[in-house]
């Protein structure tokens, strides 16, 4: 049998998978993290500010900071409570519930205590995947070996690997609770296991899967790093998969079962609207493409759980086989949303021009939503912050209105004007960013996260003081296709037609186009927009991609660099909420566009249309991260010729140079009915701006700006 025939096999049975069905206790927990998204106040542990306080209390006047950090990340893995169920087969989540009514008067007891600790001082505190290989291949004892000898070596009197001691022996003492906690929930196996890690490396995919589980559990609520990444689980656990297989010691469908757990789990203990990823595929530090069984398993699970978390995105490549393409777009016509597409030399070429050696440029990750950090070795911060373009069309243009500046004689000076008004902004942030950078060098410090990313062990310097390998930050623009159409409208009814002033103009949107109702439709109607294939509005969208990644890379942040991104997460909602009417057309309070592609509902041209406008400028640069949303009906996909199209498609946005890609299988008729009957629709997944969401949850203004978007027929 030739290897293509038996990969196509292994592709149908994959695909068969879909629909597999949860066991019991598997499907009780899924249910209960569908249930539990929709509740308010429960994602937090309740005692842990009294565990903080008490900690505080406890430290010496003179204690170095960083050894107070310790002790609290420490304090609370020892002492946070647990809770196991049944229906497990990965445990350890810490008890998230709202307070009792004895745990709000101690925590309004102990306020006070609590006010004196210096405050965080921001940025971002997560948003990265550990070196999980490193973890898996020593084992927490392993690591505090290897800590000791450093700190032997290491002459004068840092506290820093005393801290990192404290830290990772506060996980130790956790995943030992664990062990206890299972046990007595009549789960003896997931105990075992966990004794068996609490110290000695793992040996089996289970014991693997479940020290991956307790680093989350252990980074996120010992040390407030709510959003790092299970990461590229194809490549981390293949070959305890492997071995396990050839042993005997696990089938196909229990390594599934764990993932899908997993999957489960990271529901239960992440908040609403929230995000957090897999990654599968891709190329390995050899630049040897990944494909194994754990790419369709991790997959699969998604498909199986059908919850919000984790999305699943694939790493594109010109090796990866026909039998993987085919998959995905078979999984994305089921509707789930997933997997997104990354363009895996197009990323890896980026980080390299951002001084990310080519090893570990093939080795990164979307941290939550498409913002990309090199895996184990990365202390980035992402969307630092979101910048409003619009705002600064609409900025310029008060100005020019209230004379405060002089009017421009041409369309060239009144784009340069607006040019400077978003340079002003984004330097000022990136002034406040520096400062808020060097004061968490004071009053930050994660020396559990520096046990797992390089080089802050070999360094001998925290994660927050500048021991990572790579440390950058990263911003995003929202609106890019808001701004150019509405750049191109002024040109043409101010610069052009001489029609209007831009006072005029500033008069009209203040009053939301009331009144205004024709000249509304006519610029729907008659104005070229970007992300049809046309360069005369699509090259002024090439210009601005340029000057915003050329203005970005011009400035620093804490001395290191700052780096452009063109995604939204919800933002695009938020602030086109609270952005009037801009010239584009767009009503007043209605939602930025999505991404980095055409503005909702004016792909007229089509979706291949829409695309070659979006690759027309460079990608490369923009590892703050950058999503082109898709959306087609389910029908359209639900045969072959409607799936080759769909792969098409993806395919030629990739080999472009398009940096990501996402697509949502589903119709605006089955949108507005789920508005209609929210209860029908509790899982309906909908690929929102770089993560998924359940649609029933998003407000009104997002899905009425879901469904707005063009909806294809390939």
């Amino acid at each position: 049998m030739s290897t293509m025939r038996r990969q196509y096999q292994q592709m149908s049975h994959y695909v068969a998978m879909f629909d597999y069905k949860l066991d019991t206790g598997l499907a009780e927990l899924r249910d209960y993290a569908l249930t539990k998204h929709g509740t308010d106040g429960v994602y937090t542990v309740p005692t842990v500010p009294l565990i903080d306080a008490q900690t505080w209390l406890e430290h010496p006047d003179q204690e170095d900071w960083l050894l107070w950090r310790a002790h609290r990340t420490a304090s609370r893995l020892r002492r946070m409570p647990i809770y196991v169920s049944p229906g497990e087969i990965i445990v350890g989540r810490p008890d998230l519930r709202v307070r009792t009514p004895e745990e709000e008067l101690e925590f309004q007891q102990v306020r006070e205590t609590l006010e004196t600790i210096p405050p965080f001082p921001g940025g971002d505190p997560g948003h990265f995947q550990p070196n999980y290989q490193k973890l898996l291949a020593c084992g927490i004892g392993g690591m505090l070996d290897e800590i000791s000898e450093m700190k032997n070596a290491a002459s004068g009197t840092s506290p820093f690997y005393q801290a990192c001691t404290i830290a990772l022996e506060g996980m130790s003492a956790y995943v030992l609770r664990v062990a206890d906690e299972a046990e007595m929930a009549g789960l003896p196996e997931s105990a075992g296991i966990c004794r068996r890690i609490a110290h000695n490396r793992p040996e089996t995919f289970a014991e693997a899967m479940q020290l991956i589980f307790l680093t989350l559990i252990a980074l996120w609520f010992g040390e407030d790093h709510g959003l790092t990444c299970p990461g590229r689980l194809d490549q981390t656990l293949n070959a305890f998969y492997e071995a396990d297989i050839a042993a005997g010691r696990i089938t196909l469908r229990k390594a599934l079962d764990l993932i899908c757990n997993l999957y489960i789990h990271l529901n239960i203990i992440l908040y609403p609207g929230s995000a957090v990823a897999v990654m599968v595929g891709g190329t390995d530090a050899d630049k040897r493409p990944v494909e194994n069984e754990l790419t369709y398993l991790c997959l699969i699970a998604r498909k199986l759980t059908q919850l919000a978390y984790p999305t699943v995105g694939l790493a594109w490549h010109e090796g990866t086989s026909e039998n993987l393409m085919d998959f995905a777009c078979r999984m994305i016509a089921t509707g789930v949303g997933d997997p997104a597409f990354f363009n895996d030399e197009v990323i890896a070429k980026g980080l390299r021009d951002h001084g990310v050696s080519d090893v570990d440029s093939y080795n990164y990750m979307n941290s939550t939503c498409v913002e990309i950090k090199p895996v184990g070795s990365a202390h980035i911060w992402v969307t630092a912050p979101y910048f409003n373009c619009p705002k600064a069309l609409l900025d310029t243009m008060d100005k020019i209105a209230e004379g405060t500046v002089d009017k421009p004689t041409n369309f060239d000076a009144f784009n340069s004007m607006v040019m400077r008004e978003i340079s002003h902004t984004v330097g000022g942030a990136a002034e406040g960013l520096d400062k808020t950078w060097a004061q968490r060098g004071q009053t930050g410090g994660f020396p559990l996260a520096s046990c797992f990313i390089d080089d802050c062990i070999k360094q001998g310097i925290d994660f927050d003081r500048g021991g990572a390998r790579y440390n950058w930050v990263e911003n995003s623009f929202v609106g890019l296709a808001n701004l150019v159409d509405g750049l191109i409208t002024i040109k043409h009814y101010v610069f052009e037609q001489g029609k209007l002033s831009i006072s005029d103009f500033r008069t009209i949107l203040a009053a939301d186009f009331v009144g205004y109702e024709a000249l509304r439709a006519e610029i729907d109607l008659r104005m070229v927009r970007y992300g049809n294939d046309d360069d005369s509005v699509d090259q002024l969208a090439v210009q601005w991609a340029s000057f915003l990644q050329d203005m970005t890379e011009s400035h620093t942040v804490g001395l290191h660099r700052y780096v452009p991104g063109f995604f939204c997460w919800v933002v695009h909602e938020r602030f086109g909420a609270e952005t009037g009417a801009t010239p584009d057309g767009r009503p007043a309070g209605f939602p930025l566009a999505d991404g980095a592609g055409a503005a909702q509902g004016r792909e007229h041209a089509g979706p291949t249309s829409s695309i070659l406008s979006t690759t027309k400028w460079d990608h490369t640069r923009a590892i703050g991260g950058l999503v082109h949303n898709v959306k087609f009906s389910k029908s359209v996909l639900r045969n072959d010729g409607g799936l080759s199209a769909l792969k098409g498609l993806l395919e030629t946005y990739l080999r472009r140079g398009g940096f990501e890609i996402q697509v949502n299988a589903v119709s605006a008729d089955e949108l507005r009915d789920a508005q209609r009957s929210p209860e029908r629709y509790g899982d309906l997944l909908i690929r929102v701006a770089g993560y998924s969401d359940y649609f029933v949850h998003l407000n009104s203004n997002m899905q009425d700006e879901v469904i707005k978007r063009t909806e294809h027929a390939i």
